[in-house]
């Protein structure tokens, strides 16, 4: 009981822990690491941690402890209990969590080791690692440790030196945690994107003021000079995030500083859209007691849903193909469009089409092999921009005077325009994609702090980081778990946080991948056979072209159906705004 009181005071806040925020021209001076408050837990909701079964052996309390690390309550009590009473009164969980599966354990033989004494071999696939700011990154690879475990004078097994990682069993891991999205602003200050994190799920009654710790430390490592946010430096909560007597959330802000009235609403949609899948859609969002917004007490999603940036694709824009190198609206009747570009003057094999509709960027054949890229005007003529290689990506569009292609598989350009009306192009430093570095495909979110590439048959995510001026990629990942994971051939955005992929796999041509690669989920893989081009349309409706047809979904579950009512075949390039 001692050494249960004594862990009980020992409570790590895993999740409450500051991360740089970078500022921005819309928000004060650059930030730094903040200092936020931390959550007071409070009474624990469930019961205290029962000890390992008395009958287990050596190798299944191996076992049973990656099964407890999942649980951190009361300064990872479960685990301890799987420990040697001297073990645990020294060990420090690490605070970072590696996730494993397929977990074997064997009995291992040591020369001169006593007989109360057995050596267990610990051979784990390692996923990924939940970082300390809560956001997951992937990283595969096969383990195999030893773990000395000793036999207490009543016949249990405890262990001696635990691993020095905190490994996790992954299915463990996902019964206590659960993922969330913490909303931070786009590229523009113009809306509001989501950063997933995973959060422990008990006590529920703390997971609001959590929850709003993480927005407050800032974005997640691999996009904290990508994202943005609204709020300022130093700010902290008056008190822990409460319910009200009407089942509002209260949160109470302190230290703003002085704030627009934009700003006041952007830090209103990161808050409410924050929390939206945390506990209830209603919040009362107050300045030291007082409502941040003067003219609203409550506020719901919907209050502030003009600020979020879900990728959604444009319903006033029209979407455009390439068919036969020409260029056509994406439409029943399939006009093509005004201009040289429909009339096939350009010899167009790939296309994309700003947000606002306003303009269009073309791959076109220049001579017998080679292609170039030209920019301009919709339905009006387009502008060589002196790019030119014997391949290029389809471009996609950061803002309405910026997009993105790849030439030759390995070049990233950038073409921006400036405010006179002149196009210039500039290369992007890709050398830290991994691998051969073999660019095949590049599409940039709607928010603009983020680009998913299809690199040597697999997703790789980074975010986008700087201004107007100059871009960088931040951490590069590639994204991995998916049984088709090596097999990539095309990728789009589904949703902020989501990607939609085709691959080689006949069982499984088309999945939707989170964007931090935890989660890989198939569609049906009936009727879809060796899909070529993908495309995401309004309502989240997938488009894929094989080769006999054009098919279409809106979810996971859904049959993949032929597009009929568009008189465009399979060998069409279709593609929506962005």
């Amino acid at each position: 009981m001692r050494l249960r009181r004594r862990l009980v005071r020992a409570v790590t806040l895993l999740l409450v822990l500051s991360v740089p925020v970078t500022g921005c021209a819309s928000i004060p001076e650059e930030t730094s690491p903040a200092v936020i408050r931390q959550v007071e837990e409070g009474p624990e909701t469930s019961t205290e941690a029962e000890p390992p079964p008395e009958s287990l052996n050596a190798l299944d309390l191996v076992r049973s402890f990656l099964e407890a690390t999942a649980e951190p309550t009361n300064g990872y009590e479960a685990a301890r209990l799987h420990l040697t009473e001297q073990t645990a009164e020294s060990w420090q969980a690490p605070s970072e969590l590696f996730l494993v599966n397929s977990v074997n354990t064997v009995p291992k033989s040591e020369p001169e080791t006593a007989d109360s004494v057995r050596i267990v071999g610990l051979d784990v696939h390692q996923l990924g690692k939940i970082r300390q700011d809560q956001s997951y990154v992937p990283g595969e690879k096969d383990l195999s440790l030893r773990v000395k475990v000793r036999q207490r004078s009543d016949g249990q097994w405890r262990i001696v030196d635990p691993p020095r990682k905190l490994l996790v069993d992954s299915v463990a891991f996902k019964s206590h945690y659960r993922a969330v999205s913490v909303y931070f602003l786009d590229h523009q200050r113009e809306g509001v994107i989501p950063d997933i994190r995973w959060v422990r799920q008990n006590p529920k009654s703390t997971l609001p003021s959590r929850v709003i710790s993480l927005l407050l430390s800032g974005p997640s490592e691999g996009f904290d000079l990508a994202m943005k946010t609204a709020i300022p430096e130093g700010t902290t909560t008056a008190s822990n995030v409460s319910e009200t007597d009407n089942g509002a959330l209260l949160v109470n802000l302190r230290d703003l500083g002085e704030l627009s009235g934009k700003k006041k609403r952007l830090i209103a949609a990161q808050v409410v859209l924050t929390l939206r899948g945390v506990r209830t859609a209603r919040v009362e969002l107050q300045r030291e007691g007082a409502s941040l917004l003067s003219n609203t007490e409550v506020l719901r999603p919907s209050d502030v849903s003009e600020y979020e940036q879900q990728n959604e694709v444009p319903r006033d824009v029209k979407p455009l193909a390439v068919v036969n190198e020409r260029l056509l609206v994406f439409s029943e009747n399939a006009p093509q469009t005004p201009g040289p570009a429909g009339n096939g003057s350009y010899r167009i094999t790939t296309a994309a089409r700003s947000d606002d509709g306003s303009r269009v960027s073309a791959v076109v054949r220049s001579g017998d092999s080679g292609v170039e890229l030209r920019v301009g005007e919709y339905g009006g003529e387009l502008r060589r921009l002196g790019i030119r290689g014997s391949f290029m990506s389809r471009p996609t569009w950061r803002s309405g005077t910026e997009f993105w292609t790849v030439v030759d598989g390995e070049r990233v350009m950038r073409a921006t325009r400036d405010e006179n009306g002149s196009w210039s192009v500039s290369r992007i430093d890709a050398s830290a994609f991994p691998g051969e570095g073999k660019i095949e495909a590049l599409r940039i979110s709607r928010g603009g702090t983020r680009l998913a590439a299809v690199v040597d048959g697999r997703i790789v995510v980074a975010g986008i980081a700087g201004g107007d001026s100059e871009v960088a990629l931040q951490q590069p990942v590639t994204l991995s778990g998916g049984t088709g994971d090596s097999e990539i051939k095309g990728v789009d955005w589904l949703t902020g946080d989501s990607l939609v992929a085709i691959t080689a796999r006949d069982g499984q041509p088309a999945v939707r991948v989170a964007v931090d690669g935890f989660s890989w989920d198939s569609y049906r893989s009936s009727n879809l056979r060796n899909p070529k081009r993908v495309t995401v349309g309004p309502d989240q409706r997938v488009i894929v072209a094989d080769d006999s047809y054009l098919w279409q979904a809106k979810d996971l579950s859904d049959y993949w159906e032929v597009l009929r009512e568009i008189p465009i075949g399979a060998a069409s390039i279709p593609f929506y705004p962005g």
